[in-house]
């Protein structure tokens, strides 16, 4: 039985539920795809709704899936960014994180002093995100804001494994530089 993470296309025969393929990707990868999304989107409720239409458009191209070429979590994720992309090309903003809007990514029952603490880390690092270039924002959410391995982030950016390290590693030194001072 493939892995989770692996989950081919539902077969889709007569009797199939038309929404059925929608339904196998979005309880294994839905998380996933929306913790990529909320990564870089300012508020919770945009990354919800992105992530539905992310799950729409991979429902419309199921007949193009080829888990020969990639995983399943991969080719949504690769939806995911093509669908972010085209919601920051139509808002035509720049993107800024407001601490209040991150209440669904706080740690369960802190104290309030910890809450402060982690407002005021979270906060620090998310200026310091911001402040570096789109490449750099991209391949730091998708390893870290969506949990994917490097080689997932490479098949999604279209890169050689190793180049996708690289980049990772420069990006992570650029945000070093830019916390430190």
């Amino acid at each position: 039985m493939p892995a989770p993470t692996d989950l081919p296309a539902p077969a889709r025969g007569p009797g199939a539920a038309p929404d059925s393929a929608c339904r196998v990707w979005y309880e294994a990868h839905g998380r996933a795809v929306y913790s990529y999304l909320r990564f870089h989107l300012s508020s919770a409720d945009e990354a919800e709704d992105l992530t539905a239409d992310v799950f729409l458009r991979a429902v419309r191209a199921e007949a193009r899936f080829d888990p020969a070429r990639a995983s399943a979590r991969t080719w949504l994720l690769r939806i995911a960014r093509n669908a972010l992309l085209d919601h920051l090309r139509r808002e035509r903003r720049r993107q800024e994180v407001p601490l209040g809007a991150l209440r669904d990514l706080r740690s369960d029952d802190p104290s309030p002093e910890e809450r402060l603490l982690w407002e005021e880390e979270v906060g620090r690092l998310f200026s310091a995100v911001a402040g570096l270039g789109a490449r750099d924002r991209e391949i730091i959410g998708l390893r870290y804001g969506s949990g994917l391995d490097t080689c997932e982030v490479a098949e999604i950016l279209g890169l050689a494994a190793a180049a996708a390290r690289t980049r990772l590693w420069r990006a992570l030194a650029r945000l070093r530089d830019v916390l430190g001072s």
